[in-house]
C-alpha cells in the first residue's frame, strides 16, 4: 500500500534470482553475497554468471540434523554492511531444515542493525507449513525503511513447472526508490 514494493514478472524463481544477481553487479558493484553452507547447488552457478563474488556462512549442523545457529549468526554479524545475505524462505533446500520464528526475528534484527540486504530465495511458499505460515520469517525481514529482495517461484506451488513462472520483488526505503529501483530492475530483466 505504501508503494515500497515493486515487482517484475521473472522466467521462475531462478529468474528471479539472476535478475537479482544482474541488478546486484551493476549497482552495488563490489557487494559480496553470502550463501548458507550448503545451499541450492544452482545459486553458485547463477551468481557466478551475473559476476557476484560469493562466501558462505554455515546453516547446517549434521551432528543434530538441525540449523547451527549459533555458528550463523555469529557469522552473519560479521558480514559487511552493504553484503546481500541470501536466505531461504522456507523448505531450505537441500536441508529441509528451516529457521524458527525466533530464529527469523534474530536474523532480521542482525540485518537491521549491520546495514545487510537479505535476498530470500521463496522457492516453496506454502510447501511447508502453508501460505500465509511459510511467509513468517520474510515477514520479520520487512520492518519499516528496511530494504530487500525477493525472489519468488510459483512453477511448483502454482502447478505450472513447465511454464516457469516466478517474479523479483524489490522492497525499498520509500516508494520513490522503489521506482527508481524497478527502473534499473527492468534494464536487468531487458539484458536478459
Amino acid at each position: 500500500a505504501s508503494g515500497r514494493a515493486v515487482t517484475v514478472q521473472t522466467p521462475g524463481g531462478t529468474g528471479a534470482l539472476r535478475v537479482a544477481g544482474d541488478f546486484i553487479a551493476k549497482n552495488l558493484p563490489g557487494a559480496c553475497i553470502w550463501l548458507s553452507a550448503p545451499t541450492w547447488p544452482n545459486h553458485p552457478a547463477v551468481f557466478t554468471a551475473a559476476g557476484v563474488e560469493q562466501k558462505s556462512y554455515p546453516y547446517f549442523n549434521k551432528a543434530t540434523n538441525g540449523v547451527d545457529f549459533e555458528a550463523m549468526l555469529n557469522t552473519i554479524k560479521r558480514i559487511p554492511a552493504g553484503d546481500i545475505l541470501l536466505l531461504h524462505g522456507c523448505c531450505h533446500n537441500p536441508t529441509g531444515v528451516d529457521l524458527s520464528l525466533a530464529q527469523w526475528k534474530q536474523v532480521g534484527d542482525v540485518i537491521a542493525e549491520n546495514g545487510l540486504i537479505p535476498l530470500v530465495d521463496f522457492a516453496y511458499q506454502g510447501f511447508a507449513n502453508g501460505i500465509d505460515e511459510d511467509a513468517a520469517g520474510l515477514r520479520e525481514l520487512c520492518r519499516p525503511g528496511a530494504e530487500l529482495l525477493i525472489a519468488s517461484s510459483f512453477s511448483k506451488n502454482f502447478g505450472l513447472y513447465n511454464e516457469r513462472v516466478g517474479a523479483l520483488t524489490v522492497v525499498a526505503e520509500n516508494a520513490e526508490s522503489a521506482q527508481t529501483a524497478l527502473s534499473q530492475v527492468k534494464i536487468a530483466v531487458r539484458r536478459n
